[in-house]
């Protein structure tokens, strides 16, 4: 009787509302799953650039540079959310390293009409993607892949969706500057070019999305 009344309620409160209301409910507590720790430090070590053809979209990407502060918040999210011993915690603080301390990573979100076009990861890709090196040096990429978009990719990184793809691209890193024992990673550059367009998006204090 009590699972009936409830039942009633909702029932009730979709036709008053509209089914939108309760949608938006749902996903609202959905986020929760989520720190907001965590989505402090992604919105830091993220950027994004969308063009427009004829005020329609010709490509958005999303990037998000895995340096220091960004890795450390992703493992200790991944922690909580799997309940991660501290010995599993240090092992899987390995596998995010990857032996990559010479190495520069970004995941980046890709979504063009032409699905065809998005193919990064392709070595006879449309795209030609760069970064920045020390004194304005072009680096090309060491490797570029495409990430499947599993729940947890798509819960960590919401701008994840299912009408784009998701990749990695490593390039070697600059050599880093040092503050006394502090280490200061260079601000990069990360850019994307093609027939279809150019998109450029860069890190560092002051610099915009």
């Amino acid at each position: 009787m009590k699972k009936l009344r409830v039942v009633l309620i909702m029932f009730f409160l979709v036709v008053i509302f509209g089914c939108s209301y309760v949608k938006e409910y749902i996903e609202i507590a959905d986020d929760d799953t989520i720190s907001g720790e965590y989505f402090n430090a992604l919105n830091k070590c993220t950027r994004e650039k969308t063009l427009y053809s004829e005020f329609e979209t010709s490509i958005r990407v999303v990037a998000t540079w895995k340096n220091r502060e960004f890795a450390d918040a992703y493992l200790s999210e991944y922690s909580r959310l799997y309940l991660l011993t501290a010995a599993d915690r240090e092992q899987r603080r390995d596998i995010l390293s990857d032996a990559s301390s010479d190495l520069r990573e970004f995941l980046f979100y890709a979504y063009i009409p032409d699905r065809d076009s998005n193919d990064f990861s392709k070595p006879d890709s449309v795209w030609r993607v760069f970064s920045s090196g020390e004194g304005g040096e072009m680096l090309e990429p060491l490797d570029i892949r495409e990430i499947d978009s599993t729940p947890l990719v798509t819960k960590l990184f919401p701008y994840v969706k299912p009408y784009g793809k998701f990749y990695s691209v490593k390039f070697p890193k600059s050599p880093s500057s040092t503050e006394g024992d502090t280490v200061i990673e260079d601000e990069p550059e990360l850019v994307f070019t093609g027939v279809l367009g150019k998109i450029e998006l860069k890190w560092g204090a002051g610099k915009n999305k």
